[in-house]
């Protein structure tokens, strides 16, 4: 029986290892796969940028207490999580484009809106309304840049992509807090600045599924395909085509990667079925970098290391950065497995450091071991979102790990903050641990052993060169 494993078709016997395929081929870095890992620079440093600096500016504008100002963080969230419910159907009907142009014309409005909102009340409004947009845009930018990577390189393009996402991340907040002593007006301007330069980006997109693409721009009929149900192999007429299912699908649908999404019935049209088993996990191992971005710089001032939770993240950023350049790769050959089961030991370890650090040097040495365990589960967790559900349903899958996500990292600061309470600050990372741990069956048990292997490419033999003179018999 044949079945779909990652973006290629596969055949396979009962019992036997990876199977052959025809590569997909191609390069990784196209144009529109490099437009949208900018696009998600663009609107995950627009987040960061104000998530570091709007609590403090809620206090000082307005005069209001600190459960106020992280309110006006946390509604952020809130959007983003109820607009990721509803991501998938709003793109099956108002198509890609559409929405994400919408979504960075509210990032550039927003950070403005901010600076002239006149009572809290209207701020927490426009926050939210904020949040929901982050939540569409950033569901449509992530299934863009999944349409447009080779089939054989899905792994390694979805981990670069999640590098996108770390380099917003971390340049959101450090530019943030150089110019917190600008004023908001200027951060304001800066946000919606970076905005623009995204919004620009998002005129000349590419949305649709990249094999699609290059099929349909293809001179003359197809070729027919061999007794299989696979297009013939490589030869006079051109490199080999491979099956993609999302090449009939409709052109909205298709956009986002969910063109099955209409004959879904119930939750399915909001969540994809197949990554909510990842999902869940990763809203679990995110609770434990919840934890650290919360009360790490209390721990600091607590054991008198001044302003190491700076460079705390600044090494987790390069040990992520420099990690992923290879861990796609790695599950390219060998699946997510063999990134994901070390990641949880990695990520248990760097907590238990943090929790028991004397010094300076053992904290980085912790930032070290969060970058390789969560800043690979996250990687990782999102590659198997995309490659374990069906081609058409990739933008869906991806939607729904993000949704986990967020969701661990919503609630991740009130729980962080009740057991900072009954434990403290050490108390705190040991717990989150043993949770860490404790993961590692549970995953095995909901996803691990249920992966599929990924697929070995065979190289199409280079054609048989036809005999010179000299070679012909006389």
């Amino acid at each position: 029986m044949p079945i779909l494993l990652g973006m290629s078709r596969t055949h396979s016997a009962p019992g036997a290892g990876p199977v052959p395929v025809r590569p997909a081929g191609g390069r990784l870095w196209n144009r529109g796969f490099v437009l949208a890992c900018l696009a998600n620079v663009m609107m995950f440093f627009n987040v960061h940028f104000l998530l570091s600096t709007v609590a403090g500016y809620v206090v000082g504008r307005f005069l209001v207490g600190d459960s106020v100002g992280g309110a006006v963080a946390s509604v952020f969230i809130m959007g983003t999580l109820v607009a990721r419910f509803f991501a998938g159907p709003l793109i099956e009907r108002f198509g890609a484009r559409p929405l994400l142009l919408v979504s960075f014309a509210a990032f550039v409005a927003a950070p403005l809106l901010y600076w002239a909102a006149p009572t809290v009340g209207t701020l927490l409004v426009v926050r939210t309304v904020h949040g929901m947009t982050f939540g569409v845009g950033s569901s449509v930018i992530a299934a863009a840049a999944v349409n447009r990577i080779p089939g054989t390189r899905l792994s390694e393009g979805t981990s670069h992509y999640s590098s996108s996402t770390l380099i917003g991340v971390a340049t959101g907040p450090m530019v943030g807090l150089a110019l917190s002593g600008a004023g908001f007006g200027v951060m304001a301007a800066t946000a919606s600045a970076v905005s623009l330069l995204g919004l620009l980006l998002a005129l000349v997109m590419d949305y649709g599924p990249r094999d699609a693409a290059a099929d349909a721009d293809a001179p003359g009929p197809p070729p027919a395909a061999d007794a299989e149900g696979l297009p013939p192999a490589a030869g006079a007429d051109g490199p080999p085509r491979v099956h993609d299912p999302v090449a009939g699908a409709s052109r909205k649908g298709a956009e986002y990667g969910a063109s099955g999404g209409g004959s879904r019935r119930g939750w399915a049209r909001f969540v994809e079925p197949g990554a909510l088993p990842t999902a869940v996990i990763g809203a679990l191992y995110s609770l434990g970098y919840a934890g650290i971005v919360t009360f790490l710089a209390t721990l600091t001032l607590e054991r008198g290391f001044g302003t190491t939770a700076s460079l705390f993240f600044a090494v987790y950023a390069a040990t992520v950065l420099v990690s992923r350049l290879f861990t796609g790769t790695l599950m390219d050959r060998r699946g997510a497995n063999v990134v994901m089961l070390p990641a949880f030991v990695l990520f248990a370890a760097g907590l238990a450091v943090v929790a028991m650090a004397p010094n300076v040097v053992a904290l980085l040495v912790a930032a070290v071991l969060v970058g390789l365990g969560y800043g690979q589960l996250q990687s990782a967790g999102q590659v198997i979102c995309v490659t374990q559900v069906p081609r058409d349903r990739a933008g869906m899958g991806a939607s729904t790990y993000f949704l986990g996500i967020d969701a661990g990292m919503g609630l991740g600061p009130l729980l962080a903050g009740i057991l900072v309470q009954w434990h403290g600050t050490a108390g705190l990372y040991w717990v989150l641990a043993a949770v860490l741990l404790a993961l590692v069956p549970v995953y095995w048990l909901l996803q691990g052993r249920h992966l599929r292997r990924p697929a070995v490419p065979v190289p199409t033999p280079a054609p048989t060169p036809a005999p010179t003179p000299a070679q012909e018999s006389p």
